[in-house]
């Protein structure tokens, strides 16, 4: 039976969450390996730690900032390394590097579905079993827990808010340090407070909606990346390309901080032909027209620049997706991509976006299949394959000169 993009949509979107390392996610890694299977790949499921959400973390992060500001007039400078100490974590996590808080109670375990189809190598460079390159095609299958901060009156002001809040961490550490210096003021304590007041107020509201409502449904986000990655493996395998190893990576808990992509890439990433190994991913692909991502992250820009991004950037002038495929920037949490960018993997991140720029009803209780399109998944499958076998086949070229 061929692949029904359509019929694993109702698939995954007739669960009502698919959060990680809930009794949810057994049920959908069960039903993406037997999908996967049916596509003839060799399937293998993955284990990883994880926080079960971003709640946690961001108690954590909060919590030990406000605990340092707290005990500062009886702990002095003990009390300002520790809270020095949580700042560094807070900017590492919202940076999108790694941050040891994700390694903090509570945790439980996630997993990530990985498929693989191999076509016949032959040699390169003296080397009889490796591949001449290695795709990657990622999606992460988890669905968000519901926040009030991507309402649709609140999303356009939640990177700017982010911000503003890492600074003010700065602003609070950099105030006990002066205070410690001797430089006091009597407005510094108020001020004081009123940064614990408010760093308080932003984690209540960053997870209110997760006790309120729990999760989303995430049809949009991600069940249409998903599907998406799966359409785009299966026609990929069917093409003649010697030497092409295709790995369809499914990640779990990438809502809670990228975690399931990192345990992966971790795991993995030793073992990659080195120079032969390139990566797709798909997120967020209902509702708009399909985007390709250029930059993202929170204070510190991330740049896509990369072999694969030129091949990319020559099909967006080129007929059928001139006008149609349009580059973009997102600055709104970041990609499961953004640790192949800091490992320097050639790699492009693909999604789709309205009008204003934003992909609407994203960890909101709207993530329904009812208002979810999919028109931009045939045209984003198709220009992930061109783009792939275009970098194919300059670096085959490549091949046969060395």
């Amino acid at each position: 039976m061929p692949f029904s993009i359509e019929s694993l949509m109702r698939d995954l979107c007739r669960f009502p969450h698919r959060g990680a390392a809930t009794d949810q996610e057994a049920a959908v890694i069960q039903l993406l390996t037997g999908t996967l299977r049916e596509l003839q790949a060799m399937v293998t499921v993955e284990p990883f730690r994880t926080p079960r959400t971003y709640v946690s973390i961001i108690y954590w992060l909060v919590g030990g900032i406000c605990v340092g500001l707290l005990t500062w007039p009886w702990l002095g400078w003990l009390a300002i390394f520790w809270t020095w100490g949580w700042i560094v974590l807070s900017w590492l996590f919202f940076n999108w590097r790694f941050s040891p808080v994700i390694r903090l109670p509570p945790l439980v375990t996630s997993h990530n579905v990985i498929g693989r189809w191999r076509e016949e190598t032959f040699a390169y460079a003296g080397d009889q079993e490796s591949p001449v390159m290695k795709v990657i095609l990622m999606a992460h299958y988890d669905s968000a827990p519901i926040s009030l901060l991507y309402r649709t009156t609140r999303v356009r002001t939640f990177h700017a808010s982010l911000v503003v809040t890492l600074i003010l961490t700065l602003v609070a550490g950099l105030l006990v340090v002066i205070e410690q210096l001797g430089f006091g003021n009597p407005w510094f304590p108020w001020i004081r407070y009123g940064l614990i007041a408010y760093l308080v107020l932003q984690a209540l509201l960053s997870t209110l909606g997760y006790w309120l409502y729990g999760y989303s449904n995430g049809a949009s986000d991600n069940a249409t990346g998903v599907v998406t990655a799966v359409a785009t493996a299966d026609r990929l395998r069917q093409l003649y390309l010697p030497g092409l190893e295709i790995e369809l990576v499914l990640t779990g808990a990438k809502e809670t901080g990228l975690v399931g992509s990192r345990a992966y890439l971790e795991k993995h990433y030793p073992e990659w032909p080195k120079g032969r190994t390139i990566a797709v991913n798909f997120d967020t692909l209902g509702n708009g027209s399909p985007r390709l991502i250029k930059h993202t992250g929170t204070v510190e820009v991330i740049e896509y620049t990369n072999a694969l991004m030129k091949a990319a950037e020559y099909l967006l002038n080129e007929k059928p997706f001139r006008g149609v495929v349009r580059p973009a920037r997102w600055h709104t949490a970041d990609f499961d991509s953004v640790w192949f960018v800091r490992r320097n993997v050639p790699v492009m991140a693909l999604t789709a976006m309205d009008k204003q720029g934003q992909m609407p009803n994203i960890h909101r209780p709207e993530d329904q299949l009812l208002v979810t399109g999919l028109s931009a998944i045939p045209t984003t499958v198709d220009f992930a394959i061109q783009t792939i076998v275009r970098y194919y086949q300059t670096f085959e070229l490549s091949a046969e000169r060395f």
